[in-house]
This record gives structure tokens, sequence and C-alpha cells, in this order.
């Protein structure tokens, strides 16, 4: 990582991601927000775990927001947007890789140990032990001059940087030559080589059976304690993925049930309208019914008065005209 990069970084962390926005625009800051590590504010990031180690993933490349991180578990978003799922991804990622690593180095050490110990493998172990020491010394360097620089021990802080980092080179030129296979300048002592193995949590390569205080340093180490925290964290993850799991399910279960129920509830409403309305219908038939039976009955008795009405003015008229010629015959006969 550039120095321009550090320290834009280190501003980020300040100031926040939203430091260069212009005034008036908003800077809300949201927990998807592409420059906010996602990993810092479900857990830890690892990339913070490995710094000056073999395992060391470099600088994180977003923004560890301690506001987001506290609001996220008491959020409604908790555990809703897939940052457990992806945390859990990349630390078993790291994990299966830490796993390869210790494989390959009980291979070699396996190897080692069937060829009978012969000078090249010897050459290569003390190679190997030799690092291991640097890592520890250079660990050690590191920390103190941490220390003395918080305490404002600049000469000594300075001391410290410049003995880890003349300890760097040394490593450096060790792994090169192990890398490049170029003899020893000098006989290989048989008698310093010491048994080595392999740990089993972080893969680095150890001396058997080594001073206490040694092996308290390594137990301690960022690598030692790094990959036991990510093992750590993915049985939990993985238990708590499970759990969240099977609640989801259960929740899902409850509220497919709740909307069958409402479309029963539903369902039985439109058939009780629809019996309503039917019934409505056959009493307004039945209704309609007997006002046109009444109406043609009525109008059926209004015809036989008419009919009656007309009988009787056919008649009288017949009467009237019987009557008007009988008094005719009787004039003429008069006459």
């Amino acid at each position: 990582m550039s120095a321009r990069n550090a320290m834009a970084a280190m501003l980020d962390e300040l100031m926040g991601p939203k430091r260069n926005v212009e005034l008036g625009k908003d800077t809300t800051v949201t927990f998807d927000d592409p420059d906010i590590c996602k990993y810092y504010i479900v857990g830890f990031c690892p990339h913070d775990m490995f710094v000056n180690t073999k395992a060391d993933l470099g600088a994180c490349p977003r923004v560890h927001d301690d506001n987001l991180r506290l609001e996220y578990p008491k959020s409604d978003k908790f555990e809703k947007l897939g940052f457990e799922r992806e945390f859990l991804k990349f630390l078993s990622r790291l994990d299966e890789d830490n796993q390869r690593r210790i494989r390959k180095n009980l291979e070699k050490l396996k190897a080692s140990e069937e060829n009978g110990q012969k000078k090249e493998d010897l050459r290569k172990l003390r190679d190997e032990q030799e690092i291991a020491r640097l890592d520890i010394e250079i660990k050690k360097c590191m920390e103190e001059a941490e220390k003395a620089g918080e305490e404002g021990l600049v000469a000594k802080c300075q001391e410290l940087v410049d003995k880890g980092e003349q300890l760097e080179k040394q490593r450096t030129a060790i792994v090169e030559r192990l890398n490049s296979n170029i003899p020893l300048p000098a006989p290989i002592d048989e008698s310093a080589i010491k048994v080595m193995e392999v740990c089993e949590v972080c893969g680095s390569m150890l001396i058997k059976n080594d001073a206490q205080c040694r092996i308290e340093e390594h137990l301690s180490g960022k690598m030692h304690m790094g990959f036991s925290k990510i093992k750590v964290t993915i049985e939990e993850l993985r238990s708590e993925t499970f759990d969240v799991f099977q609640e989801r399910i259960r929740k899902r279960d409850e509220e497919n049930e709740k909307e069958r129920q409402r479309a029963r509830e539903e369902r039985e409403k439109r058939e009780r309208e629809k019996r309503r309305s039917r019934d409505r219908d056959r009493s307004r038939d039945r209704d309609r019914s007997r006002d046109r039976d009444r109406r043609s009955s009525r109008r059926s008795r209004s015809r036989d008065r008419d009919r009656h009405r007309s009988r009787s003015r056919d008649r009288h008229r017949r009467e009237e005209r019987d009557r008007r010629d009988r008094d005719d015959r009787d004039r003429r006969h008069r006459h």
C-alpha cells in the first residue's frame, strides 16, 4: 500500500468516507455503503490481525466505522443484509488457506524425516528455525518500538525500529537462500539442528520442546491468536447461521399460515356475500312475482268489469232500439 493510499485510509478512519463530499450534500453513511468494511461491522476485520506476519493481508481498503459497528446489532437491518454470510465465507477461505499451509509444512517435515535428515534437508530445517527465531525477534522489536513511541521515547523507538529492519533483512536473505537453494557458506553442524514441529493452529514451524517463554510468545503471537480466533468465529457463525436459518423458516411458516388464514377468511366472506346476494335476489324475484300476480289479477278484474259494462251498454242499446221500433209501428198504425 503506497504512502498516499495509507494517508487516505487514515483520513477516512478519522473523518469518514464522505470527507470529500461538497457542503450541503448528504453525508449520511449507511450499513451497505460500499466504502464501509462489512467485516468490521459484523465482528472484526481480518486485515488488522496479521500485520507484519507471513499471513499479512495488507491494509483494509475500506473504512472501519465504530458508530455503525455499535448501531448495527440494534438496527432493524441486523442479520438481514447478508453481512454475516459474507464474513463467514471470507473467514472460511482464510481458514482453508491456512489448512493448506499446515498440510504442506507437515508433508515437508515428514519428507525430511523420511530422508534420514540429509544435509540439504538439515540446511532447510536450520534456515526455517532461524526464520522462526527472527520472526519472534522482529515481533518483539516492533512491539517494544510501539510502546516506546507511546511513551514519547523517540530515540529508543528509532533504535528498535532500526534493529527490527536489520533483523528483517537477515530474514529476507535466509528466505531468498532457502528459495534459491544457494549452498551454505559454512559446513553444517548437525548437532545444532533441533527437531521441528508444525503448529496445528497457524501452521508455523516450531522447535519441538522449545523454551517455555518462546512457546508462550508463539501462543500470544498475531498468527496463532488470529487463526485461533478465525476458527472459533467460524464455528459460532455456522451455529448462529443455522439458528437464524431455522428461525427464518419458522417465521416464514407462520407468515404463510397467517396468509392462508387470511385467504380462507376472505373466501368465506365472499361466499357469505354471495349467499346474501342470492337471498336478496330470490326475495326480489318473489316480490316481483307477487307484484306481477297482483297486477295481473287487477287487470283481469278490470277487463271483466269492462266486458260487463260493454254487455250492459249493448243490451241497453238493443232495448232502446226495440222501444223506438215499437213506437214507430204504433204511430204508423194510428195513421
